[in-house]
């Protein structure tokens, strides 16, 4: 009989919504009754003493070295308006660093990127991302949230701007080749700790299984998703569709497969990944043997050739390529609200009250 795990993250991928609070004492569960060559290992009694065990082995990646050009531009339309001044609204600033409402502390105001690094704290070490502006995030972020330990890793723009979040992670890989496990996520999404945590456990417990996982994907159900996930008949992930990559199923997946997506239905990841540390790894290193280009950047096949850039889409890509991807739809639609201009600031607070809420839950 298939475990439970399997059956989640594979042709009963659907039933994996239901299951949202209970899958982390079930990865528990199946990671007491694994056997390293025939004897069992040591095990766990709770969820929270799993937890612990693993985060010295975790490194969290929180990539906050931008702000994006819409976000850019509606600072500036705002401001021509006179609907915007004082530093917050400096278009130079990272948009993780513009307060929003703070629903984490009860406070009036917390940047955006608390959140996203709220969500991982106690999880991994932190190792943040970012483009300058380390005191701003210390003092508006992490002293808020009582974080103190955390490691700043600057991008290099070698040709004028950053080549992609491959490559990001490329570049800090000494900060987390010993790890075990990768969690890289975004700081401007509206994070669930609960499906970083479950996916953690999950992704641990399926290789303890024996598994040959690279990748874990959270997802959410949308209708029409602007990035679907393309599963095969057996619900494992194949494709992902993403504006600069090449997907080699259709939008919404292989209609018609047991496990594919009916016409404007679908899978999309939340903005978190969490990766084997080894896997990553060897995918990042691949890529940059393959595909770099000395005073260019990356030419990679499918991506945008003006961009030159390596994203981390290109890693879950190939590892999906080789069947060591799979999703787990645990995740929340509300995750998926990032906040890239002003006007969606209020979608953003709706959806990190509702998760926030969540996660305090019993």
């Amino acid at each position: 009989m298939d475990s439970r795990l399997l059956l989640l993250t594979g042709r009963g991928h659907a039933e994996a919504s239901s299951s949202r609070r209970e899958i982390a004492e079930e990865a528990l569960a199946e990671r007491n009754r694994a056997r390293l060559g025939g004897r069992p290992l040591p095990a766990y009694g709770s969820v929270a003493e799993y937890a612990a065990a693993l985060a010295p082995r975790t490194a969290c990646m929180t990539l906050l070295a931008g702000s994006g050009s819409r976000w850019a531009t509606s600072l500036a339309a705002a401001a021509a308006r006179g609907e915007a001044s004082g530093p917050e609204a400096d278009p130079a600033r990272p948009r993780g660093l513009y307060p929003v409402r703070d629903f984490l502390r009860g406070g009036a105001r917390i940047p955006i990127a608390a959140y996203a690094l709220a969500a991982v704290d106690g999880i991994g070490c932190h190792l943040i991302v970012v483009r300058g502006w380390e005191a701003e995030i210390d003092a508006e972020i992490l002293a808020p949230l009582g974080i103190t330990e955390r490691r700043y890793f600057t991008q290099d723009a070698p040709h004028g701007k950053p080549l992609g979040h491959g490559d990001a992670a490329w570049q800090c890989r000494e900060l987390w080749r010993g790890a075990d496990y990768v969690v890289t996520n975004f700081g401007g999404d509206a994070n669930s700790r609960r499906t970083i945590l479950s996916s953690l456990l999950v992704l641990d417990a399926l290789r303890a299984m024996g598994e040959d996982v690279g990748l874990i994907v959270p997802a959410a159900p949308f209708d029409s998703p602007a990035y679907p996930i393309g599963l095969d008949a057996e619900g494992l992930p194949r494709s992902f569709g993403h504006a600069k990559l090449q997907g080699s199923f259709p939008v919404g997946g292989p209609v018609g497969a047991p496990g594919g997506s009916p016409p404007g239905k679908g899978y999309a990841n939340v903005g978190v990944r969490v990766y084997s540390a080894p896997a990553l790894l060897e995918q990042v290193q691949s890529f940059r043997e393959r595909c770099w280009v000395e005073g260019e950047g990356y030419a990679i096949p499918g991506n945008d050739p003006a961009g030159h850039e390596f994203a981390l889409d290109n890693v879950d890509a190939e590892l999906a390529r080789q069947g060591r991807a799979r999703m787990l739809a645990i995740a929340r639609p509300e995750e998926l609200t990032p906040a890239k201009s002003l006007g969606e600031i209020p979608a953003f607070e709706a959806a990190a009250r509702s998760v926030v809420v969540e996660d305090i839950s019993p």
